[in-house]
């Protein structure tokens, strides 16, 4: 088990936030997941050099320390009341985080503990080990049947473009964890060309057997794009070698398969992996280019793959964006999101697309075959008029399917804030509505979160959607009302900002 070894100011730290973290909230109110950076400071916050001495090598870019942003959430399913939730720690204006954190609780998610796993050099990662790296991103946790949790996050170098993917796994609710082990990893290569890049990741524990998880992301290599898969059959504490599951592929005669990403495994009770991203596709006769939510399926535990994947639907690309001063949203875009009811089978996936008002809006498509076949997809948020973005989907034990998003629909337009709120929508399961629930109690600025160059806005590519038995409980990012300024775009160079501009927070809501 890890013992993290970060020097004794983080210790001290951490202990102060796992103090703070302890301490519930009202019911009824969002309950907060993280706090300050239990990272080292180098013995000054306010400068950047010392911040960022833990890295162990010169790094560029805005460090927004105490900043988290993009939190997964997962549920025991020995025991409902344990969750485990993880997310970026002080992230990076230019990509990934200083590490990336964790926080269990085993009373329903009324209190949370930080617990520290050393994916990166800031997070106590020794030289030589999985966690010898200068940044961690794409956090994501996966419950086994038997109570073990499985954590999967992408590691690299952003001054030598090393990478790779790295795990762990508790199995005691997220208390301890194993030190962090490499699945996949590339060497150090050219930091400008990046010929060789592992990128959004997501890992599955199959929900019947403890042997089998499984590990998807998307390769980068010299223009090319490939979807792969790595197996472990013995609980993750070992894996196989990561396959690929598609490249390059002609789908009619001048049509080809160019680009996936987002990839995201669900297991089917007949034991069929689904494996679900979005592709670009390029029409090389007519120089069109289209997008489209599809998938991948395996029927023996991931060792063969379809050759040729299911198209779900088509879509319009769109991102949210600040309707005053233009800056965009960097959210979900193009990726879905994928749930599966355990009893019935029932496939569900969002994603963001287009609106007939020429804005962004979310989906949702429903799926009562495998896969094989999708429902035209369904409006998620009520109002097309309005922006709303970043879904995510989940089941609960009823079949109720809820689909969490952002939205502005409390904004006021030429007033000092960009109100920003997080709703949960509930449909049967046919994906008839039922009603909305607003899980944030009052509005917050998004004009306060951290900004990504000119991506803009993070409140993360995804957050998290889970169910306890029949109650829906969500990790999402809200921004702290710091009346803090706008800087965009941002300064080159090396800062670090301070302030605590978003946490993460969780809310528990019953249909």
């Amino acid at each position: 088990m890890s013992d993290s070894r970060v020097p004794v100011r983080s210790v001290l730290l951490a202990a102060v936030v796992a103090l703070l973290m302890t301490v519930g909230a009202a019911a009824g109110a969002a309950v907060p997941i993280s706090s300050v950076s239990p990272y080292p400071d180098g013995g000054d916050p306010t400068d950047p050099q010392a911040v960022t001495a833990c890295n162990g090598a010169p790094q560029t870019g805005v460090l927004y320390r105490n900043s988290e942003t993009e939190p997964y959430l997962a549920v025991n399913p020995t025991d409902p009341q344990n969750m485990i939730a993880a997310w970026h720690q002080d992230r990076w204006s230019n990509g990934a985080a200083q590490g990336v954190g964790a926080a269990y609780t085993f009373d329903g998610g009324q209190s949370w503990t930080f617990v520290n796993i050393p994916f990166t050099r800031c997070s106590g990662g020794e030289p030589g080990s999985a966690g010898d790296f200068e940044r961690a991103s794409d956090p994501w946790i996966s419950f086994g049947p038997d109570g073990t949790a499985h954590y999967m996050a992408l590691v690299a170098d952003d001054s030598t473009n090393e990478n790779g993917m790295a795990v762990a796994r508790s199995t005691d609710g997220g208390i301890t964890w194993t030190q962090p082990q490499i699945i996949k990893k590339n060497p150090a290569q050219d930091p400008v060309l990046r010929s060789l890049f592992h990128d959004k990741n997501t890992i599955t524990a199959d929900p019947t057997d403890p042997d089998l998880v499984y590990a998807t992301w998307t390769l980068f290599r010299s223009g090319v794009t490939s979807l792969v898969v790595a197996r472990s059959t013995d609980g993750g504490e070992t894996w196989g070698p990561a396959r690929p599951v598609g490249t390059f592929e002609p789908l009619e005669p001048s049509q080809l398969a160019f680009f996936r990403q987002g990839a995201q495994i669900v297991v089917l009770p007949d034991g069929t992996l689904v494996n679900a991203f979005f592709r670009i596709l390029l029409d090389q006769r007519n120089v069109v280019i289209d997008f489209e939510q599809a998938l991948f399926r395996s029927f023996d535990q991931g060792r063969h793959w379809e050759r040729m994947d299911t198209v779900v639907s088509e879509f319009t690309p769109a991102v949210a964006v600040d309707p005053e001063l233009g800056i965009p949203v960097r959210d979900a875009g193009e990726l879905p999101d994928i749930a599966v009811n355990p009893s019935t089978g029932e496939l569900y996936m969002t994603w963001q697309t287009r609106t007939s008002e020429g804005l962004v809006g979310t989906v949702v498509a429903r799926s009562g075959d495998g896969g094989d076949t999708w429902s035209t997809p369904v409006s998620v948020d009520r109002d097309p008029s309005v922006q709303a973005f970043l879904p995510t989907v989940s089941v609960n034990d009823d079949g109720t399917v809820g689909v969490l998003y952002y939205d502005f629909s409390n904004d006021v337009l030429e007033d000092e804030p960009l109100s920003t709120d997080v709703h949960l929508a509930l449909f049967d399961h046919n994906l008839v509505f039922q009603d909305e629930r607003r899980l944030t109690s009052e509005s917050f600025d998004m004009r306060q979160m951290v900004l990504t160059g000119d991506r803009g806005y993070f409140p993360g590519d995804y957050v998290g959607l889970d169910s306890a038995r029949n109650d829906f409980v969500a990790a999402f990012t809200v921004a702290n009302n710091l009346g803090l300024p706008v800087d965009f775009p941002q300064p080159p160079g090396l800062s670090v900002d301070i302030g605590n501009r978003q946490d993460i927070v969780f809310a528990r809501e019953s249909p």
